[in-house]
């Protein structure tokens, strides 16, 4: 924790300031829903940039388990009536387990074949909670969702449980960053063979980051599923995974804060399009899917690394040449002064 505080110090504390600020600059409840569900995508994203950035896997199933998380939770809490807190705790555990079955099996695979691997599960999974009708409710989804009460039922509250577990993501992520796991995941991500070499398990840590990241996904589902109340397969399928994907992207695979700041970027842009498409009725559809396509295109061939970490490249950069320079001039001071004694 002390390393977290020592590096990211300053960031965390904009960063508290800001989401605490958010909900009372804008106190229409729509923008703090809003916030709220920016807030669950982190959640996710997050997970994601752990087996993306640090294990170098590519997943494009991370919706299936958002679903998987949030049917679990409101099935237990729906249909058998236990309290939505024990919900949650189910709705990162099964994610977890489908997780590292799924880890398991794809242990092998690299690349195409395991982001196809992955894309497949992510439909499997779609079509499993459509078709399990007595179970999920099928296509027509499940009602009456209880709520998860936090000092209150109110959106405002709702919004920091949201951000509060976001907040704990975060400091999770970062700890683990900093940590000797990290090392190794960041020793996997440049390359698995030297990664081998200096006697770490690739294939351990690359099933953690999964299962964690899955974890982190129903986690997210769960608190989707008792904040919207109503669920349906919809959400849960590629497009979703896509948009996840683009998150993580434009912020940067390799920084925990690149997700979190893609995420917001991402979630302002998806409620802009829906605002204009109320101005422009050709941009009614899926044009969102057009528009994330494009910016992922556009990211990867111009700035592949992230916004995160090209923005912290330069401040590097500038820094340096303040350096430079002043310890040019520094120098050249002293070679004036030492004129001047002779």
């Amino acid at each position: 924790m002390k390393q977290i505080i020592d590096k990211w110090g300053k960031s965390m504390g904009i960063y508290l300031f800001l989401m605490i600020l958010f909900p009372f600059v804008m106190p229409d409840e729509y923008y703090r829903s809003v916030g709220i569900i920016i807030g669950l995508q982190a959640i996710v994203t997050i997970g994601l940039c752990l087996v993306m950035g640090l294990a170098g896997q590519i997943s494009l199933g991370q919706a299936a388990f958002w679903g998987i998380g949030a049917y679990t939770s409101a099935v237990l809490t729906t249909k058998y009536g236990l309290p939505p807190f024990i919900g949650l705790i189910a709705a990162a555990i099964v994610p977890g387990l489908f997780a590292f079955i799924l880890g398991r099996a794809i242990a092998g695979l690299q690349g195409y074949y395991l982001a196809m691997a992955t894309l497949a599960f992510g439909y499997i999974v779609q079509i499993g909670i459509t078709e399990w009708e007595p179970v999920t409710g099928g296509a027509n989804g499940m009602i009456s969702i209880p709520q998860m009460t936090f000092f209150g039922d109110s959106e405002l509250s709702m919004y920091f449980l949201i951000w509060g577990v976001v907040t704990c993501v975060l400091l999770f992520s970062l700890n683990l960053l900093n940590s000797r796991v990290g090392r190794a995941f960041r020793a996997i991500h440049k390359s698995e063979i030297a990664a081998t070499s200096m006697g770490i398990d690739v294939r351990k840590f690359k099933l953690n980051a999964f299962v964690v990241s899955g974890m982190f996904a129903g986690i997210s589902g769960g608190l989707y599923a008792h904040y919207m109340g109503i669920l349906d397969p919809q959400p849960f399928g590629l497009h979703e995974s896509i948009k996840f994907l683009t998150m993580v992207v434009i912020g940067g695979m390799t920084s925990i804060w690149g997700a979190l700041i893609g995420t917001i970027l991402i979630g302002f842009i998806s409620e802009g399009l829906i605002l204009l498409s109320e101005v422009v009725p050709g941009l009614q559809g899926d044009v969102d899917t057009i528009v994330f396509g494009a910016i992922l295109v556009l990211i990867i061939m111009f700035m592949p690394e992230g916004l995160v970490p090209r923005i912290r490249a330069a401040i590097e950069k500038g820094q340096a040449k303040k350096a430079k320079a002043m310890a040019d001039e520094a120098q050249r001071k002293q070679q004036v002064e030492r004129k001047a004694a002779t």
